[in-house]
């Protein structure tokens, strides 16, 4: 027999106080006393209600869900990316609904379709590789707010949360040259989008305000195996690099992996930085030095920034961009006199 669903009102009377206080209590308002609060919270699990999602759409117009679309999974980046949306969109009593473009225009608009059919509220987009600059329009023109994040598409045209990739290769041109690397390497993504971009801007910036050189510029499919096989064109490059700076902490443990096929230590031979420092940095062999991005946090504010969309349709346009930090391990130990 299915279960009876548990008013506010039952609630109310268990836990001695209104109905208005509970509803406060349900909607994560701030106007209950901590105490209050507690208690009505306890009585809550005590008695299993279920907040009726669908009332509250129908009485507020809001489906209290928002899409997110990323172009992967399998860099766990994006993992934690949505771990930090979760937490910000929970604390704003929202479900996320999860996708995976698969860096493919038209799934990516299949996506989006399912999206505006089940009524989102707004959605947070890493826009797949050639996604049309118009997008943000036709969405605005749509009444689907957006928030780009980790990669963009127009002029300034969305709310955007990323990370400076630029000052992040910086600090990590900056690191090799300081152990004495001259000849270091890039190895790429081969997606053209912005966050490539950024980053062989930064690294072009980062070369050129040392004495260090462009050894050469690698590109690997974003794949273990992938980045495995991109060893040999790395070590066939002309420059002869003694170090190698990678797109992402998944194309510098698939290089590792392939410098050891060919006979070459990672961190003795040739040192390998990669970006992102996912938890997965701490454990290849030997542990990689990686410039931490922090994909939580700009989750959390690309959710951030939606909410305050969602509340404040036309306020200006806002930017947040998480600040790198160098995380040193043996990887890149080695020194070159």
């Amino acid at each position: 027999m299915k279960q009876r669903k548990v008013t506010l009102g039952e609630v109310a009377q268990v836990a001695g106080v209104s109905r208005a206080t509970v509803s406060l209590v349900v909607r994560k308002s701030p106007l209950v006393a901590d105490h209050t609060r507690q208690k009505v919270e306890q009585v809550l699990v005590d008695l299993d209600y279920v907040h009726d999602i669908g009332a509250a759409r129908l009485r507020n117009n809001s489906s209290r869900t928002i899409g997110v679309i990323v172009p992967n999974l399998v860099n766990s980046f994006f993992t934690e990316f949505l771990s930090g949306v979760e937490q910000m969109m929970s604390e704003d009593d929202r479900v996320v609904l999860l996708a995976n473009s698969d860096d493919d225009l038209t799934r990516q608009s299949q996506i989006l379709q399912r999206f505006r059919g089940h009524g989102v509220d707004g959605v947070i987009l890493c826009p797949a590789e050639g996604t049309d600059p118009q997008l943000p329009l036709r969405m605005r023109q749509w009444g689907l707010p957006l928030v780009q994040s980790l990669r963009e598409v127009g002029d300034n045209a969305t709310d955007y949360a990323g990370a400076d990739y630029i000052k992040g290769v910086q600090l990590a041109v900056g690191h090799l040259v300081e152990h004495g690397h001259r000849q270091i390497a890039f190895l790429s993504v081969s997606a053209r989008t912005s966050a490539r971009v950024e980053r062989l801007e930064g690294f072009s910036r980062a070369i050129a305000g040392t004495k260090a050189q462009n050894a050469g510029i690698v590109e690997a499919e974003l794949s273990w195996e992938g980045a495995a096989q991109s060893a040999a064109k790395v070590l066939a490059l002309q420059g002869t690099p003694s170090a190698v700076l990678c797109f992402n902490d998944v194309l510098a443990a698939g290089l590792m992996l392939g410098l050891r096929r060919a006979g070459r230590e990672p961190g003795r031979d040739i040192a390998v930085v990669g970006l992102d420092d996912l938890p997965l940095a701490e454990l290849t062999f030997p542990p990689m030095t990686s410039v931490a991005m922090c994909p939580e946090r700009i989750g959390a504010a690309a959710a951030r920034l939606l909410a305050r969309r969602l509340q404040s349709p036309d306020a200006p346009v806002e930017r947040s961009v998480v600040a790198p930090s160098l995380m040193i391990r043996e990887s890149s130990n080695l020194s070159v006199s």
